[in-house]
């Protein structure tokens, strides 16, 4: 385990080992070069029929669903990789309970060197993971339910070096009880309502794995100097015995 800077955050290096890495990585590169020929000839329609049934493509963040590229096998090797080291541990210890991964929210994601942005592609805001499928236009603003917020843990993989040369990941490192509402996502509210100090861009190697609660505030570290694009893989792990309902129509695998 390397640099803790709150205990709802760790990074731990080195959880792939170098030959999945490779493979994987020469995987992801063919589909988005399939997928970048698609877009070129036939625009999204095309892309849209590209991707396998059940799975998905968002443009605005060049992202696909874990499973449009990386088989079922290829997930369980992933979760042997994470169990053996101490990422699965740190895991299973902040949701006190057997895991569950989330594979309608896994993503393989893909964020750019701002000159190579590809058309709609923006980078990721300010937001927490713990909002996922909660509804803010049926709730009252700042009058958010008690489960608003999921207990979940996210991990995010690097599979090439970012942080530095290609964008990476900023983070809050102080723990929020409970979901901020989107006005109060704003850049300059984030800024306003923390320290400097409190403000973390992590440089991680391939295979380095980040991972961090559903509290945590988080968005994509990209600036214009930047020069290589970055990436990643990215799991959201659930409690198995408490799957959250407004998630229930998803399709969980089990972990550990």
């Amino acid at each position: 385990m390397n640099h803790n800077p709150c205990d709802a955050i760790a990074l731990v290096p080195s959880v792939l080992l170098p030959s999945l890495l490779s493979t994987w990585t020469s995987q992801i590169n063919l589909a988005y070069q399939k997928l970048e020929a698609e877009r070129q000839q036939h625009g999204m329609e095309g892309v849209s029929r590209l991707v396998a049934p059940g799975q998905r493509f968002v443009p605005t963040a060049s992202s696909l669903t874990i499973g449009a590229v990386l088989s079922d096998e290829n997930l369980r090797a992933l979760f042997a990789a994470l169990n053996l080291a101490p990422a699965g541990a740190w895991t299973r210890y902040q949701l006190q309970d057997r895991v569950a991964c989330d594979l309608d929210q896994a993503w393989v994601r893909r964020q750019y060197a701002p000159r190579h942005y590809p058309p709609l592609h923006a980078p990721h805001g300010w937001h927490q993971d713990g909002a996922l499928g909660f509804d803010f236009l049926a709730a009252r603003e700042g009058q958010f339910p008690p489960d608003a917020l999921l207990p979940m843990v996210t991990c995010w993989i690097a599979l090439g070096s970012c942080g530095a040369d290609a964008p990476g990941l900023e983070l809050v490192t102080r723990r929020l009880e409970e979901l901020l509402a989107p006005a109060d996502l704003t850049a300059q509210s984030v800024r306003a309502r923390f320290a400097p100090d409190d403000f973390w861009q992590p440089i991680l190697d391939p295979g380095d794995a980040l991972l961090f609660r559903g509290d945590i505030l988080h968005r994509t570290h990209v600036t214009s100097s930047m020069t290589e694009d970055r990436t990643s893989l990215e799991l959201r792990f659930f409690p198995a015995d408490s799957l959250p309902a407004r998630l229930k129509g998803d399709r969980f695998l089990p972990v550990a």
